[in-house]
């Protein structure tokens, strides 16, 4: 399977299957509870090629703040695989193919549901503000099985405050400004010397605007 990574879409909001929708630049991942195309980013391919793209793309990810009561400001990074034991047992775990997911933590996120048909293979809770290669050292550290806290870190706590507040002060004084009204992400790429990313589109709630009548200045009325 050739690598793909993109905003996760097409699951009726479940954390796995879907398609990615690859963003035109990719800078620093913000995930938003409040768009849909925005809540998931996810990574296809073998897990060797997933976790090399992990450590070869130093970026943050973070999540915008939400108004929605059942998101937390943590995230959750997800292994998914349709390979059987058999395939994991010869092939190893480098070998599979996987579909690595970060998403947006809900509240139920730490309970473990024994009842779920859909588990992942690998499960990590990780605070908002970790980079790509510090995800890849947390799956290092994953059991199968075993959900993995690490917003309990302090260590790491503390380097991702500090990564959060400089590039804050780094993005300006008011670091949402390319928010548009609603907190929808901007189109318009952000200027130089500043963060954020360029989604792969937009959702708005305004219908398009119509089409002109006018007949221009190259055409005459009958």
């Amino acid at each position: 399977m050739s690598l793909h990574y993109g905003y996760l879409q097409g699951t009726f909001g479940m954390p796995y299957g879907g398609y990615c929708v690859r963003p035109p630049r990719l800078g620093d991942i913000m995930l938003s509870a409040e768009n849909e195309h925005l809540r998931m980013f996810c990574v296809l391919g073998r897990f060797s090629q997933v976790t090399e793209w992990l450590e070869d793309n130093n970026l943050m990810v973070s999540n915008q703040c939400t108004v929605h009561d059942t998101f937390t400001h943590d995230l959750i990074v997800e292994v998914y695989s349709r390979a059987s034991f058999l395939e994991r047992l010869f092939m190893g775990q480098d070998g599979i193919d996987v579909q690595l997911v970060i998403r947006i933590a809900r509240t139920w996120d730490r309970r473990k549901d024994e009842n779920s048909q859909f588990n992942p293979m690998l499960k990590a809770i990780v605070p908002s503000g970790i980079t790509l290669p510090e995800i890849r050292d947390v799956l290092r550290r994953v059991v199968p099985g075993v959900v993995l806290d690490t917003t309990n870190n302090k260590d790491l706590l503390n380097v991702v405050l500090s990564r959060i507040t400089t590039r804050c002060s780094a993005m300006g004084p008011n670091p949402d400004d390319h928010l548009e009204r609603g907190g929808r992400l901007s189109l318009t790429p952000p200027s130089p010397g500043r963060g954020g990313l360029l989604p792969a589109y937009d959702v708005s709630a305004e219908p398009p605007p119509e089409y002109s009548c006018d007949p221009g200045p190259h055409q005459t009325s009958g």
